[in-house]
């Protein structure tokens, strides 16, 4: 009687969560996303659930980080392909690799931004900007739209120096794209161009002047931030359209300006920069975050690679003195994480390195690092010499936002 008791009290509970949609909603978002794509072919109504823009907006309320990273290779016969790597902890020897073949685009596809679950990418073509189509694409969902060409565009082919994507899912369920282009009044300002998606339109914003490297603007918190080599950084905020500019970190005075950005990123809504100089050594350097006001940059930690590079001696060029500090320990990093996301078990935060070979892990929390995934016995690093840049690492989040 005990064993029927407990069938029927399952029984009703099941039921009871598969004809409740608010119940079932509450459970379903918070699985994976593969579980989810798997889960719509329970049932015609799981499928109009899960596929419904409710359930994309119940899902987008949650925080979610990165699970996997694409990391570009290089090309081969101009035909891009990703890695794709789970940021799991338990590593893998061949990762998989994907091209992009959502839409018959003979240039191929380029990833140029990777913006809280959705890709900003674009034809691998360099026959200008103007005959080059841009997507919005979505890697879970694998659905995509072209954006269309601006009506009202009188400029010349090869005006375009940057394209952002701006897309927060716990504040809209739109999208706009930022197109960085000549001025039509000045050769010596910049003009901003923005797309919506939720109006379907194109409008200009304000103009700026040329000091910033626009082809590599982060967003975060509802701004596009663009790095500035000798100067303040630069923020438009994409809801008002006003600029700001918020000071670099104090740079020591031995450090002579001469500086290099290895890392300008983005995750769980906090904006993450590294700086090194060429005068001192990189085993050992500052990770700054963004201040809540966006008023400046604090120390968030300090990074000490002294035992990775006593595990990885690759990491020492041989090609290089030791005097040179600049580049003497080959190692880019890939990403920063900050938050849990899915398939992470371990202490969080954490920072994705590639370093000759592999690709690791490194504990902020306890300095320790864990091997991600190996490239041996098929790595192309000659001499301790990166094959990646940070700039080609395009975080992977799981999203069911509608394109």
């Amino acid at each position: 009687m005990g064993k029927l008791e407990f069938s029927n009290s399952y029984t009703e509970s099941t039921e009871l969560i598969g004809y409740n949609d608010d119940i079932l909603i509450n459970v379903l978002i918070r699985l994976p996303g593969k579980s989810l794509m798997r889960f719509r072919n329970v049932s015609k109504h799981w499928l109009s659930l899960i596929s419904s823009p409710y359930f994309s907006r119940c899902l987008n309320q949650i925080p979610i980080f990165p699970s996997a990273i694409f990391l570009r290779m290089q090309p081969s016969l101009n035909k891009l392909k990703y890695h794709f790597l789970s940021l799991d902890r338990n590593p893998v020897r061949e990762p998989s690799v994907r091209s992009f073949t959502f839409v018959d685009d003979p240039a191929g596809i380029r990833i140029l931004q990777s913006c809280n679950g959705l890709l900003l990418c674009c034809s691998n073509n360099r026959l200008g900007e103007y005959n080059r189509n841009y997507y919005i694409y979505n890697p879970t969902t694998h659905q995509y739209t072209t954006l269309p060409k601006p009506d009202n565009r009188t400029q010349s082919p090869n005006t375009i120096f940057g394209v952002i994507l701006a897309f927060d899912p716990l504040k809209s369920a739109h999208y706009k794209v930022i197109f960085v282009r000549s001025s039509e009044t000045s050769p010596h300002l910049y003009q901003l161009e923005i797309y919506s998606s939720e109006t379907h339109q194109w409008s200009f914003s304000s103009e700026i002047s040329k000091v910033n490297n626009f082809s590599q603007g982060v967003y975060c918190c509802g701004g596009i931030h663009w790095r500035n080599n000798s100067g303040p950084f630069l923020r438009f905020d994409v809801h008002q359209e006003r600029f700001q500019e918020i000071p670099m970190p104090k740079i020591p005075d031995d450090w002579n300006q001469q500086t290099k950005c290895r890392y300008f990123g983005e995750c769980g809504g906090r904006l993450h920069l590294i700086l090194t100089s060429c005068k001192h050594s990189t085993r050992q350097f500052d990770v700054y975050e963004m201040k809540n006001d966006f008023s400046g940059w604090f120390v968030k930690c300090r990074v000490d690679l002294n035992a990775l590079i006593s595990a990885n001696p690759k990491m020492t060029q041989s090609n290089c003195h030791a005097s040179d500090h600049w580049d003497y320990h080959a190692f880019t990093v890939l990403a920063i994480v900050v938050g849990e996301g899915s398939g992470q078990g371990s202490s969080l935060p954490f920072m994705v390195l590639h370093v000759p070979g592999k690709v690791i892990t490194y504990s902020f929390k306890d300095k320790t690092f864990t091997l991600l995934h190996d490239f041996a016995p098929d790595c192309t690093d000659i001499e301790g010499c990166t094959t990646f840049e940070y700039d080609d690492a395009y975080p992977y989040i799981t999203t069911l936002a509608i394109v």
